[in-house]
C-alpha cells in the first residue's frame, strides 16, 4: 500500500503525488478524469487549473485510494492562485504549440497518402485493366498485386480524412488567441462573468444568511464548513473580478485602436442595423438589444415593415452588430439598387 497526496490549488489544479507506474493507482482514478503527465512524473486532474476543487470527484478519488487500503492525505487551498494574465498567455502559447505539431501531423500524413495513392495507381495502372486470368500461372501474382493497390487506396483515404482532421485543428489553435480577443466575442464574455459574478454575490449572501438563522439551533452550520464555503466562493469572485478587469481593459484598448464597440446610444427607431450582409430596421433601442423584425422572406437582404411577419419582431444584440445606416442612407441605397436593376 502507498502512502497518497491529493493537493488542490487554483495555481497548479489538482495533483496525485506518491503513486509510482504500474502501481495500479491509475487505474482506480481513470473514472474520476485523472490523467498521468509524464513529463513530471504525477498524476493530475484534467481541466482542474485556475478554477475551484472539483470535491465531487475528489471525495470519490479519495474514496477509492482508501478503499484498496492506501492512506491517502488530503489538501485544498483555494487561495493560492496565479494572475489571470500569465494564466491567459500560456493558453496562447500552448495554443501556438499545439498549431505547430497537429500542421507538422498533417504533414507527414498527406505525404504518405499521396505517396500510398500513387503507388496504388501504379500497381493498378500495371494492368491497364486487364482481366485476371484464373487458370494462368500469373493468377496469383495479379491477385496479390491488386489487393495491395486496394490496400494502399484505403490506407491513403485514411489517412488523407486524417490529415484534414489535423489541419483543421491546426487552424482552430493558430486563431485562438485572435478569436478570443475578438471584441464581439469580448462582449459576450463580459456579460456571462458579469452575471456570473453576480450570482457568486448571491450565494454568498445567502450563504451567511442561512448561517445566521439557523445558530444556536440544531441545525447550526459548522463554523470550518462556513468558512470552507467563503472562502471558495471569494476565490471565485476574486478571479471573476480579475478576469472582468482584465477584458474590460482590452475592449477599451481595441476601442482606442479603431475598433467600433456598438452601444444603445449609437442607434434610434428608424436606422438600419447590419448583421452581414443583412439590414434590420431598428424598431425599438434597448438596453443590451436592438428590437428588429421578423421577415416572411429570409433570402431578403433587408428586413423592414413591407416584408414583417405580422408583427413578430426579433432582437439583434450590440456584439453582433456589424454596421449601422440610417433611414434616409437606406431609402437612397434601395432607390440606387432600383434604379440599377
Amino acid at each position: 500500500m502507498a502512502d497518497i497526496t491529493i493537493t488542490h490549488t487554483r495555481a497548479e489544479g489538482t495533483l496525485i503525488r506518491g503513486s509510482e507506474p504500474g502501481d495500479g493507482i491509475l487505474q482506480l482514478l481513470n473514472p474520476y478524469g485523472f490523467r498521468y503527465a509524464r513529463s513530471v512524473g504525477f498524476i493530475y486532474l484534467r481541466g482542474s487549473r485556475d478554477r475551484a476543487a472539483d470535491t465531487r470527484r475528489i471525495r470519490g478519488a479519495q474514496a477509492a485510494l482508501e478503499a484498496h487500503g492506501h492512506a491517502v492525505t488530503l489538501s485544498i487551498d483555494e487561495t493560492l492562485r496565479r494572475p489571470f494574465r500569465e494564466a491567459e498567455e500560456e493558453r496562447y502559447q500552448r495554443a501556438g504549440a499545439r498549431a505547430v505539431r497537429l500542421d507538422r501531423r498533417a504533414d507527414r500524413l498527406q505525404e504518405s497518402s499521396d505517396a500510398k495513392w500513387t503507388e496504388g495507381r501504379r500497381i493498378a495502372a500495371g494492368y491497364q485493366g486487364e482481366p485476371v486470368k484464373v487458370d494462368h500461372h500469373s493468377a496469383g501474382k495479379h491477385l496479390r498485386e491488386l489487393s495491395r493497390a486496394r490496400k494502399l487506396f484505403g490506407q491513403s483515404v485514411a489517412e488523407q480524412r486524417e490529415a484534414d482532421r489535423c489541419r483543421g485543428l491546426a487552424d482552430a489553435a493558430a486563431t485562438f488567441e485572435d478569436g478570443r480577443k475578438h471584441v464581439g466575442t469580448t462582449l459576450r464574455r463580459l456579460d456571462r462573468l458579469r452575471a456570473d459574478k453576480a450570482r457568486i454575490e448571491r450565494q454568498m449572501e445567502a450563504t451567511v444568511q442561512v448561517a445566521e438563522r439557523v445558530a444556536g439551533t440544531s441545525a447550526a452550520v459548522d463554523p470550518e464548513t462556513l468558512v470552507e464555503d467563503l472562502v471558495r466562493l471569494d476565490a471565485d469572485h476574486f478571479d471573476l473580478c480579475e478576469q472582468i478587469r482584465e477584458w474590460e481593459a482590452h475592449v477599451e484598448q481595441a476601442e482606442a485602436g479603431g475598433a467600433q464597440v456598438w452601444r444603445p446610444e449609437d442607434f434610434t427607431p428608424g436606422d438600419y442595423v447590419g448583421l452581414g450582409e443583412r439590414w434590420y430596421l431598428v424598431l425599438r433601442v434597448n438596453p443590451k438589444s436592438l428590437t428588429v423584425p421578423k421577415s416572411v422572406d429570409w433570402r431578403a437582404r433587408v428586413y423592414n415593415r413591407d416584408n414583417q411577419l405580422g408583427t413578430r419582431t426579433s432582437t439583434l444584440s450590440y456584439d453582433k452588430v456589424t454596421g449601422r445606416m440610417s433611414g434616409q442612407e437606406m431609402a437612397a441605397k434601395l432607390a440606387a439598387e432600383d434604379i440599377t436593376a
